[in-house]
């Protein structure tokens, strides 16, 4: 929790130091020609004052001052968790259904002790991100996001904690956790639109890239993960509460969690699916 927190200030102090000294590296430039002619058209010292509240550019820069640091840092782990996600399904690729449902404990028969290690440190690792995050959340209610939101980080923070203390699901964890591949375009889209990038060519790239990665991992992998837990491993996925000591109440609570992750996660590609469709329309001649 402290590196995110450290990370998260050393963001803010390179936001802050960037929109002080070199704006322009930042912000489109579209907004800084905006400025000048949005105060030409004040008179007075008291209409001047207003511009300077608010202007694009200076709203722009707020934002980014308030909120900038902390989709920079959920951009650093994005892009962290989904590498190490990518690296545990291939080094679990070839294990047993027992491996991709259990971590092996010291003195267990086996040659995924060191994999499941790995698994166990993204999942601190994941923790102490959703930790931190719903620390800033809350201190900024409701502008990094809502009631939806801090519910998700609670609920998932819980079944990792569960996950990680009765070493189960680690290749599950995998293309879970492989999903936040989207999340890199989805950060880097907002920092396009607050930049003032709204009108880029880059920005439809950075969208598809986003609808394309969305339905890639949270739709495609996530659809293969679950068929591959509930029909093809349901006999060992009910064995662990035996050989893990996880409550059934608690492994229920997790494939709960995973099933209602999926069905909201279709519901999102149905509305990303109805947007893409509505802006190709809108494309074609009249």
């Amino acid at each position: 929790i402290a590196i995110w927190e450290a990370l998260y200030h050393l963001a803010r102090l390179a936001t802050n130091t960037c929109l002080a000294r070199s704006p322009e590296k930042i912000l489109d430039s579209a907004l800084l020609t905006a400025k000048d002619h949005h105060n030409n058209n004040k008179t007075n010292d008291g209409d001047m004052a207003r511009a300077k509240q608010t202007s694009p550019l200076e709203n722009a820069k707020q934002t980014l001052r308030r909120r900038g640091p902390s989709y920079l840092v959920s951009l650093i782990h994005s892009v962290c968790v989904t590498s190490r996600g990518i690296m545990h399904l291939y080094n679990l690729w070839h294990g047993n259904t027992v491996d991709k449902l259990l971590v092996q404990r010291k003195g267990m028969p086996g040659s995924y002790r060191w994999a499941h290690l790995q698994v166990a440190a993204t999942n601190t690792m994941f923790v102490a991100y959703l930790t931190y995050d719903l620390f800033h959340i809350i201190l900024q209610y409701p502008k990094l996001g809502g009631l939806d939101t801090i519910m998700h980080h609670l609920v998932f923070a819980a079944c990792s904690f569960i996950n990680g203390t009765y070493g189960i699901l680690p290749f599950q964890f995998g293309w879970l956790i492989a999903g936040e591949l989207s999340t890199v375009f989805l950060n880097t889209r907002w920092f396009m639109l607050k930049s003032g990038r709204e009108n880029s060519p880059l920005l439809g790239r950075v969208n598809e890239l986003f609808a394309a990665t969305f339905f890639l991992t949270r739709i495609g992998m996530y659809s293969a993960g679950m068929i591959h837990l509930f029909c093809f491993s349901m006999p060992e996925l009910k064995s662990l509460p035996e050989i893990s000591g996880v409550p059934i109440s608690l492994l229920g609570m997790t494939c709960g969690c995973m099933t209602l992750g999926w069905i909201l996660n279709m519901l999102w590609g149905y509305k990303i699916l109805a947007l893409v469709r509505g802006g190709t329309k809108k494309k074609k001649p009249q």
